[in-house]
């Protein structure tokens, strides 16, 4: 039994394009979780999920839209940035630690939207679970989302039945990213290393050393 499990949120941003002070969020997804043991083994359980769209001051190319599937049409009636920064601020809370898969990329559109829509900007620790993916399992050559949550499918090491034609919508994607954290960090991590007062010391062993929004 984990006595303190610390509370995560998983988030992922989808975008109009690759550059953040160019391009701009159009949708932001995250789902809060924690863990415990079942069976004697650590595995996620989800407390709640959080789902936005959001109104670019810009059309959606249609590249972006190829691989999201988020339309002009789709956003037409989405809160803006600075409303949906709000509610995903509220939604995270003060005491959860933030993952995202490649985070450099996510926090820093995150970090250009606080600075440009100026309102309370979340202090959470920020982890990557590209690099700590990267540092588990060197020997993979792909680190993909998608792939690893696939690969963890077929072993018996998720629950999670993965559905290809739902990848790359936000929310899919952060209850991907729950189930491969987990399962990459179990291979590392004691039980009691799982509890609050642990896990940045625990995750900061295999790069998962956090960044910051708030600058």
């Amino acid at each position: 039994m984990i006595a303190l499990p610390p509370k995560f949120v998983a988030f992922d941003l989808e975008t109009t394009g690759l550059v953040n002070r160019k391009d701009e969020i159009i949708e932001i997804g995250a789902v809060k979780f924690t863990v415990e043991v079942k069976n004697g083994r650590v595995v996620p359980k989800l407390i709640s999920e959080f789902d936005t769209l959001v109104k670019p001051n810009m059309l959606i190319p249609a590249e972006a839209t190829n691989v999201n599937h988020i339309t002009d049409k789709m956003v037409e009636n989405a809160p803006p940035v600075g409303e949906a920064l709000k509610q995903f601020t509220a939604f995270c809370g003060p005491g959860s630690i933030l993952l995202a898969h490649n985070a450099n990329f996510d926090a820093s559109f995150l970090r250009t939207a606080y600075e440009q829509n100026p309102q309370f900007t979340p202090g959470n620790p920020v982890v990557d679970s590209l690099a700590i993916s990267k540092t588990i399992m060197p020997e993979l050559a792909n680190h993909k989302l998608g792939f690893m949550a696939n690969m963890f499918m077929k072993r018996g090491e998720i629950s999670m039945t993965i559905d290809e034609e739902k990848m790359h919508r936000s929310v899919y994607d952060c209850e991907m990213l729950m189930e491969v954290f987990v399962a990459l960090l179990r291979r590392r991590l004691k039980e009691k290393e799982w509890e609050m007062g642990s896990i940045m010391q625990a995750m900061a062993k295999y790069k998962g050393v956090p960044q910051f929004i708030r600058k």
